[in-house]
């Protein structure tokens, strides 16, 4: 199924007027090719949608979904360092003499060398929604090292891609911390999940679990003073979601609502199913985010 599950949200510079076409010619340029027989790992764009092959970016209603496959070679340290202390063993035994750090490094890059080829591999893809009707740049990823992985790549493959964090005229942390002592904004409501930290570096945590916010034990934490980092919020009835302090979604779920909805799309085939799904994704988003933004203020300027 076409969903993101969590998102990585950055504001694209109003300046830079991406094209689809453009977006398409450039990352077909830079195809993904497996690795080489001595390449630890290889990175680049296959077609997001599997009736469309030659499409490396897929573009409806003014979004382009991409898609960033990377395949690395896979060498357990425990694998070279055995065979590096049987080496040593075997040189140390016949010459009668010790072997030192450097030769030891020598031997080390040429058993990587040497094992290579034979490597295993794994790959993942990580998919990308820009969104040029809103302005957005939407990675699904877990954390921001992952999809700024992804936005180099890509910022690399297109020249140039002018993109920002979003800034909030207020912070996550305060907003949800509000949230929890007051009440949230219409469009949301709290979920049964919270992470609360006292401020400082080594700050205690508490964490609930399945627990309804509104009562004493949460309470209390926020009464000495702590701030909410992690919140799990609903927004209406059609989707929930887990905000952090640095404005990332992680969890991102279908309420029975919209799955409801999903059921019901007259799709007679996958491909046809895989359009109404993207459809879904992206109308889904731009009811969400703009509600979110605004329940944090708006962005600054």
């Amino acid at each position: 199924m076409l969903w993101f599950r969590n998102l990585q949200i950055y504001r694209l510079a109003t300046e830079h007027a991406l094209q689809a076409d453009s977006i398409q010619q450039e990352l077909a340029k830079r195809p993904f090719v497996p690795c080489a027989s001595m390449d630890m790992e290889s990175h680049g764009w296959v077609p997001p949608a599997r009736h469309e092959p030659e499409s490396y970016a897929l573009a409806r209603q003014e979004a382009v979904l991409v898609a960033l496959k990377s395949e690395e070679k896979v060498l357990p340290a425990a694998v070279i360092k055995d065979e590096l202390d049987y080496r040593v063993q075997q040189i140390e035994a016949s010459e009668n003499r010790k072997v030192g750090r450097k030769e030891q490094r020598e031997l080390k890059d040429r058993i990587v060398e040497e094992l290579t080829p034979r490597a295993f591999t794994r790959s993942r893809v990580q998919r990308a929604l820009i969104d040029l009707e809103q302005g957005l740049v939407l990675v699904d990823a877990a954390s921001a090292a992952k999809a700024e992985f992804l936005l180099s790549t890509l910022r690399e493959t297109l020249g140039s891609l002018p993109t920002r964090l979003i800034d909030t005229e207020i912070s996550p942390a305060a907003a949800m911390t509000d949230w929890l002592t007051t009440t949230p904004p219409d469009a949301l409501s709290l979920g049964q999940d919270a992470e609360l930290k006292a401020p400082g570096d080594e700050g205690s945590i508490a964490r609930f679990k399945r627990q309804v916010m509104d009562c004493p034990e949460v309470r209390q934490h926020l009464d000495t003073g702590k701030i909410a980092t992690r919140l799990s919020l609903a927004f209406g009835e059609r989707l929930t979601f887990t905000l952090t302090e640095a404005l990332e979604i992680k969890s991102l779920a279908m309420l029975d609502v919209l799955k409801d909805e999903l059921k019901d799309m007259d799709a007679e085939t996958q491909d046809a199913l895989f359009e109404s799904q993207f459809a879904l994704l992206v109308g889904e988003l731009r009811g969400f985010i703009p509600e979110l933004l605004a329940a944090l203020g708006g962005e600054r300027e």
